[in-house]
């Protein structure tokens, strides 16, 4: 991507960029993004309708100017939601406008939306979500996996994902950082032992070995490849799926197992600081999320393909230990979870050692019999078998 006219935005020239897209006069604009990777601007027009300016930068925001990347993580955004919007349109933003030069995205603004990780933290409950995002998961991995597409189609959409510099970022901080001295690795000082003891791990090192290779060959399915609580936005029953810049296609498992981590990370966080009561409501929220998984994927299954049942076994189990290795970064690596780091120290202690443990449960443990198996290492056990 060429650099001509390429400049980051700031609240004046952002307003500038959308000046001309809504036809009538900004009067505000205002940055919001938290992240780690982008710039993310709400830009408020004079009746008050405003709108997101996403804008990719040139380097990996949480690390700094050191880690460059390429801003084609825009384009790869601005493809997905198009691709998953065919197919699960009621679950992704509207794309207004896309300007490539500028690697900057224009979207439906979320007014009063809150990601379902804050609302998770304060403890509200969120009927409905965990089934929508279930579905969401089947509708789009089903829906651009050879089961659904022809081989031309198919081919064509491959084409447009390659595997991409993100990817390569999943590869180090999820599948290799953990695991050695990487200068990107931050963890409390209070857990020195613990994550030397992950470095000491040969069999977790030849684990995340194999995953990591799993990751890079199955194409199976174009995944969203960043699906956490955090990339959820809720209102009510309105529950949106957003930051898709990761997307590339990879195994089933690989979303799924994502998402019931951080489900994971958030009952553990939960249950540390005493709420034990709804701890026990985000148990219902991992079960509702699988079965709706597992219906909405059954019903889409071709009936032409009479192994449905050895399929989602497969997932079962990938998706058991892909959650594994992201619960064990979330507590070591680069980019946290705000759920456990928000505790006390003494709950955030506590929480980081079941974590990790749990997580080494989920990886090397022998193949989870179903969801519950699942569920309650990822949750309960302290020792993997």
């Amino acid at each position: 991507m060429a650099d001509l006219g390429y400049r980051p935005f700031d609240t004046r020239t952002v307003c500038d960029f959308v000046q001309p897209l809504v036809r009538e006069p900004v009067v505000s604009a205002e940055e919001i993004g938290d992240g780690n990777l982008n710039l993310v601007f709400r830009v408020t027009a004079g009746s008050g309708r405003s709108v997101i300016v996403k804008q990719a930068l040139p380097y990996l925001r949480v690390a700094g100017e050191s880690w460059s990347l390429t801003r084609h993580r825009a384009r790869i955004e601005a493809d997905a939601i198009e691709a998953h919007g065919k197919l699960a349109p009621e679950m992704l933003p509207r794309l207004i406008h896309f300007d490539e030069a500028l690697s900057a995205l224009v979207l439906e603004d979320l007014a009063g939306h809150v990601t379902w990780r804050d609302a998770l933290m304060s403890g509200r409950a969120t009927p409905g979500v965990a089934a929508a995002v279930g579905r969401y998961c089947a509708q789009v991995l089903l829906g651009t996996s050879d089961v659904k597409l022809s081989s031309p189609d198919r081919k064509a959409l491959r084409r447009r994902f390659v595997y991409s510099e993100l990817c390569i970022v999943t590869e180090d901080l999820v599948f290799t950082s953990p695991y050695i001295d990487s200068p990107s690795n931050r963890y409390d000082p209070a857990i020195n032992v613990l994550a030397e003891s992950l470095r000491a791990d040969q069999a977790l090192h030849k684990a995340a070995a194999e995953l990591r290779f799993a990751f890079k060959t199955r194409d199976e399915a174009l995944l969203h490849g960043d699906l956490h609580t955090g990339s959820v936005m809720v209102k009510d029953d309105d529950v949106r799926v957003i930051d898709l810049e990761f997307a590339y296609f990879g195994p089933v498992g690989f979303d799924p197992g994502l998402l019931l981590a951080h489900l994971a990370l958030a009952r553990i966080a939960h249950e540390a600081s005493g709420g034990g009561s709804y701890a026990r409501l985000i148990d219902d929220y991992a079960f509702e999320f699988w079965d709706a998984l597992s219906d909405e994927s059954r019903r889409r299954w071709s009936p032409t393909e009479p192994w449905f049942d050895r399929f989602f076994a497969r997932v079962l189990a990938d998706a058991a230990r892909f959650a594994g290795l992201e619960m064990i970064r979330r507590i070591v690596g680069l980019a946290h979870a705000q759920d456990v780091d928000c505790l006390s120290p003494n709950n955030r202690l506590q929480a980081q050692n079941r974590v990790v443990s749990a997580g080494r449960s989920l990886v090397l443990g022998s193949p989870c019999a179903g969801f519950a198996e699942l569920w309650n290492r990822a949750t309960h056990e302290e020792h993997y078998a």
